[in-house]
């Protein structure tokens, strides 16, 4: 009987985001911390395309750090979603784009604009048009041609459906796209997408264009990039904020070392690793313009053959000066709350994304107050804040841009 492995692309955001940071942190003392303040933690090693590749060695890094997301992201907005029968929602996938939050929960997907008016549901799960199957995998919306594309799990077409929600045709894909993201140019009609590829399979490209009848413009294929056939690996990429030089990264499950890579047009060069031990599982990824991190500790189960692995303390790199180490974020636009182990997981990676019920976010801010140590101007700015949060509400969605 085959096991499920719960990863942090669901319902694992929620659960870092209000756990005790885990890896490195107990007991190593907390510091805030400016990228000026911290150690040099990496090294910057030529490759044999002439390029280079940001080698980050974690044990040069004694202390978690407290970073404020006011010094990482712009724009931030604390958006409490409309509540109403039909526009209540949970603490799923959530994606920001095209001027749009959506978030995919309980099998719906429902929108709402970036003032958490709910718009409406978007397709439903199924078999006919405008349905997709499982479950959404990603979203991209093009706000200038007011569309809205979405590729599921094991896709062979992208829908595509109106700003309002409803179906506004199919887009076959070049390949079968087991887990993937894309990019929509809906005036050129060109489609950018890139895929995780399974070994022994008839789908080789990692990136590809391709056009609106699915035939391909341009495509790179990598076999040292294929993975076993075990959807419990995934891909990562923040093709959706960048037409170029966006990022693709592999959480494989075996714990094959690996790398953070970026495409330049024309191939998939390394830029960024850790130097790791076989079996140990490690994500990768982009956030603006610093590179990320983070280990996982041992399987937990949570059923009779489902199990959670929780991520550790993220490791953090500035690429510019090699500085960074294991870093906890704090929402300051809330308070003195640590954003727990999750907060560089996103859907929208260009974005730091927290969606939250107003419980969780109470609890949170009750933890903060508790560990940190909290007093004063401070404790009454946070009580103030938690003063305004009902269970009886629907969530809230705190978002920001990664400078």
């Amino acid at each position: 009987m085959k096991l499920t492995l719960t990863l942090p692309v669901c319902g694992l955001v929620l659960a870092a985001a209000v756990a005790s940071c885990g890896g490195r942190n107990a007991g190593n003392g907390s510091d805030s911390a400016t990228f000026g303040d911290m150690p040099v933690v990496a090294e910057r090693v030529h490759t044999p395309d002439g390029g280079s590749l940001i080698v980050a060695h974690p044990e040069k890094s004694e202390n978690v750090r407290d970073l404020r997301l006011s010094d990482l992201a712009d724009n931030i907005k604390i958006v409490r979603l409309e509540t109403s029968d039909a526009s209540m929602t949970g603490e799923g996938m959530t994606w920001i784009t095209g001027n749009r939050i959506i978030i995919f929960c309980d099998g719906e997907i429902k929108q709402f604009d970036l003032d958490g008016k709910y718009i409406g549901k978007i397709g439903a799960r199924g078999n006919g048009p405008g349905e997709y199957y499982i479950a959404p995998y990603d979203i991209y919306a093009d706000s200038s041609a007011e569309r809205i594309y979405l590729v599921s799990y094991s896709a062979d077409n992208i829908i595509s459906y109106n700003y309002d929600g409803s179906f506004a045709g199919n887009i076959p894909l070049a390949q079968k796209m087991q887990k993937g993201c894309i990019k929509v140019d809906t005036e050129k009609r060109i489609v950018t997408a890139v895929a995780m590829c399974f070994e022994g399979t008839k789908a080789k490209m990692q990136v590809w264009t391709q056009d609106f009848e699915g035939n391909t413009l341009s495509d790179i294929s990598k076999p040292w990039l294929e993975v076993p056939t075990d959807f419990s690996n995934e891909l990562y990429s923040n093709i959706g904020g960048n037409a170029e030089n966006f990022s693709y990264a592999l959480f494989r499950i075996s714990g094959e070392p690996d790398s953070l890579y970026e495409c330049d047009g024309s191939s998939l060069l390394p830029k960024f690793t850790i130097p790791t031990e076989k079996g140990e599982m490690r994500y990768y990824n982009k956030m603006g313009s610093l590179y990320v991190s983070s280990g996982f500790g041992s399987p937990r189960q949570v059923s009779e053959n489902s199990y959670v692995i929780e991520p550790k303390t993220p490791f953090v790199v500035e690429p510019e000066n090699l500085r960074g180490g294991y870093c906890r974020l704090i929402l300051d636009c809330i308070g003195d709350v640590d954003a727990g182990t999750g907060w560089i997981y996103s859907k929208s990676p260009e974005y730091f994304i927290l969606n939250t019920s107003p419980g969780t976010l109470a609890e949170l801010i009750e933890k903060s107050i508790a560990e940190r140590g909290v007093s004063g101007d401070e404790l009454t700015k946070l009580q103030d804040f938690q003063s305004t949060l009902s269970e009886d509400d629907n969530n809230i969605v705190i978002f920001g841009s990664w400078k």
